[in-house]
């Protein structure tokens, strides 16, 4: 299958900026165009650090940590995602078989699970967006003058089982929710009122763009 790789565009994200997007930490991605699929591949380390000792402790003890990840898609300039989506993912130790399990979940794309003798890769593993399909190709404009960027809002243990009520998760599959929604989200989740054990942001940058056939 031929694949395509994007063209990096040095634009700036001016706009994030506003409504609570100033608490998004730049992060780059790498970008990939696979046969009709945008494929993003990016890390959050910082949800499972190995220097977290109490984190670190409960996975010794063979507890199961829960990740979960809300991913976005925007058009530079737009306050409106074009799509949304939630991962989640569970790691935990089996003492018995004397290894970790690593469970990926994608809605609507079924479950699988990983396994690994040493705690460090099943970590990178559970931490990691690897070449996860963000949009198709045929659904986003091609050239220099459409340029797009990622978020994604990771929870380690969340009190609730998603970031988002349901009604609203559902809304930015569709055409997206308002900045307004976005900011309130945002602000409840990583600044006002945190409904997890760890919460971190990022926004991939600089934007990028497909290239044109």
């Amino acid at each position: 299958m031929r694949r395509r790789v994007f063209l990096i565009a040095g634009l700036g994200l001016g706009a994030l900026g506003a409504g609570g997007r100033e608490l998004l930490r730049g992060r780059r991605a790498e970008f990939v165009e696979s046969g009709d699929a945008v494929l993003v591949s990016v890390a959050l380390p910082e949800l499972l650090s190995l220097r977290d000792r109490d984190a670190m402790a409960s996975l010794d003890s063979a507890f199961a940590t829960t990740l979960v990840f809300e991913i976005s898609l925007y058009r530079t300039g737009s306050p409106r995602p074009i799509s949304g989506q939630r991962r989640v993912v569970k790691i935990q130790w089996d003492p018995w078989k004397e290894r970790f399990g690593v469970q990926t979940s994608d809605p609507g794309q079924g479950t699988t699970t990983a396994y690994f003798r040493e705690r460090e890769p099943a970590i990178a593993r559970a931490v990691s967006l690897d070449r996860l399909r963000i949009a198709r190709a045929d659904a986003l404009e091609r050239g220099p003058q459409a340029s797009y960027f990622v978020t994604v809002v990771g929870q380690r243990n969340p009190i609730t089982e998603a970031l988002l009520p349901e009604d609203e998760l559902a809304g930015s599959r569709g055409q997206g929710r308002d900045l307004s929604a976005f900011s309130r989200w945002i602000g409840i989740f990583i600044r006002d009122a945190p409904a997890a054990e760890k919460t971190f942001a990022i926004r991939t940058t600089p934007a990028f763009y497909l290239v044109k056939r």
